[in-house]
């Protein structure tokens, strides 16, 4: 009776385990190093992101986050507490378009926020748009944008205050 409990407790675990996210998770947004090193962290004073006001970031290599992909939508703000340094978003993957449930958050209640809830969403150019750049420039396109094909990744959809 206690090995069959166990074998259950451990199956369950497993379970648990494999089906895991990350997804909307807190992660700092990196840059590639130029000597080829770990990526460099991106800091709120960058132009990038100090003039970055209604735009979408997509940073690749993210050491926080299982597919290293972290996004920062044009709605994202930081936490009213935050004095780090560095940039944030949240973690993201590469999801099928039209997919409805590629994007579910770590938190069940991220997900019924409609702020914070994912969606699977394009955020690069379009997907001829980025072949092209894969077929022209091969090492330009892996530094910048890694193995990705797609444009399609889980973002936070933009909400708008009506109150504006």
């Amino acid at each position: 009776m206690y090995r069959l409990a166990f074998f259950f407790a451990f199956a369950a675990l497993i379970v648990i385990a494999c089906t895991s996210s990350d997804l909307n998770t807190p992660c700092t947004l990196v840059k590639a190093n130029p000597d080829g090193g770990k990526p460099l962290a991106i800091y709120k004073s960058d132009d990038v992101i100090k003039n970055g006001a209604a735009k979408d970031f997509i940073s690749f290599g993210s050491p926080e986050c299982e597919d290293q992909v972290c996004v920062r939508d044009s709605a994202f703000r930081e936490d009213a507490g935050d004095t780090s340094l560095e940039a944030h978003g949240y973690c993201s993957t590469a999801c099928a378009e039209g997919s409805s449930n590629d994007c579910q958050s770590y938190s069940g209640a991220l997900d019924n926020d409609p702020t914070t809830r994912l969606s699977c969403r394009a955020l690069l150019l379009d997907a001829a748009t980025l072949l092209a750049l894969k077929m022209s420039e091969p090492d330009v396109y892996d530094q910048t944008f890694g193995s990705t094909t797609s444009p399609f990744f889980c973002a936070r959809s933009v909400v708008f205050d009506a109150g504006m």
